[in-house]
């Protein structure tokens, strides 16, 4: 629709612009004959009325009005030059192709040099015929080359929008991903201990009720400091979210509130930690956390071989559980994925088997923390 109204508005101007030269034109021929009656007025008519489909039609309406200059005059009118103008700059602004343009302005040059010839100036007015035709169609090229530069920056402009809106989704999408791996992260550990406490708290019940007061307060303390966590995790959304993490007391802390939950585990760690590792020592106990998660959650009350090795390059972690017989290959959930992809992060690998009926982690990092 508004393409519609913009040609409309197009085709008027011209109308009015041709109908406005045409009458004064022919006025100033009425008053000031230029040849027999007429013939200066066919000529005018003929030379300027085309104006009217300049934009629209720019060749046909200029190899039609320059077909005009061939009748012989005893003058010109003055606004004919005006026309000339006109309606050969719209050929190099609006013509096409390169190839059909330059074949008009060819008969223009032809047409307005004959035409001169055949009237009153002198032969050496042949060189300002051929310019009224050329100049305008250079200088029409010209605008309508920076007409179409003008586009390709738009364009370009709007790629570049485009591309800055792709970039900022992504990024979102990433932190999404993000926060939702460290809530998994944080909530599958502490949800999977307790209710490893509370099945240890109903078995309690049932069979020795003075025992229960111990997993249920296991389970208030888990309970809060998962709210602390989940707070801290919301707050940051980035590790780490307890510096405490990053140090060998810390894993130990974590391995015994994991036994302390049901979840029977042997930790060892061995070989000299080099300083300045914090990345490393967080991205070793998410995966050593989410190890002792898996335990608890798909073979509870099995017990659970984790190790950490620093070697001078490379820090191994490994983790073991027995599983049922019955299982052939690990199920690749979320937290897999997230261990994968903390390894990867830093430049490590991940790989998660089952072997003589254990399932197995091995996650090997660089020492430096960076590809």
């Amino acid at each position: 629709m508004n393409a519609w109204v913009a040609r409309l508005r197009v085709a008027r101007s011209d109308a009015v612009l041709a109908a406005v030269l045409t009458a004064v034109a022919l006025a100033q021929t009425l008053a000031f004959p230029i040849a027999h009656r007429g013939i200066g007025e066919l000529y005018v008519l003929g030379s300027i009325v085309p104006l009217a489909w300049r934009r629209r039609y720019p060749l046909e309406s200029a190899a039609v009005s320059s077909a005009f200059w061939l009748i012989p005059l005893d003058g010109y009118p003055v606004l004919g030059f005006v026309a000339v103008v006109l309606q050969f700059f719209a050929v190099g602004a609006y013509g096409a192709p390169r190839a059909a343009v330059w074949a008009v302005t060819a008969w223009g040059c032809v047409a307005g040099a004959a035409g001169t010839l055949l009237g009153p100036e002198l032969p050496v007015a042949v060189i300002g015929a051929v310019l009224s035709v050329v100049a305008p169609v250079a200088a029409g090229q010209l605008v309508a080359h920076q007409r179409q530069q003008h586009r390709v920056l738009l364009q370009l402009a709007a790629e570049l929008e485009a591309e800055k809106r792709k970039v900022r989704e992504a990024a979102v999408s990433e932190e999404r991903a993000r926060i939702a791996q460290e809530l998994h992260d944080v909530l599958g550990h502490e949800l999977t201990l307790i209710a490893v406490q509370a099945e240890a708290a109903a078995a309690a019940l049932r069979l020795a009720p003075d025992r229960a007061a111990a997993p249920v307060e296991a389970i208030r303390e888990t309970s809060h400091r998962t709210l602390r966590q989940i707070r801290s995790a919301l707050d940051v959304v980035a590790p780490p979210t307890d510096p405490t993490d990053a140090t060998a007391e810390g894993l130990a802390e974590l391995a015994r509130r994991a036994d302390a939950a049901g979840v029977a585990n042997s930790l060892s760690l061995t070989g000299v930690p080099r300083p300045g590792e914090t990345p490393v020592w967080l991205a070793v106990h998410r995966i050593v956390r989410e190890c002792l998660t898996n335990a608890g959650r798909h073979a509870p009350g099995r017990p659970v071989t984790v190790g950490v090795h620093w070697a001078p390059d490379t820090v191994t972690v490994t983790a073991a559980n027995p599983v049922d017989g019955g299982r052939a290959q690990p199920v690749p959930g979320r937290g897999l994925l997230g261990m994968r992809h903390r390894a990867e992060l830093l430049g490590g690998t991940f790989t998660a088997f089952i072997r003589d009926g254990a399932f197995e982690v091995q996650v090997q990092l660089p020492a430096g923390g960076s590809r």
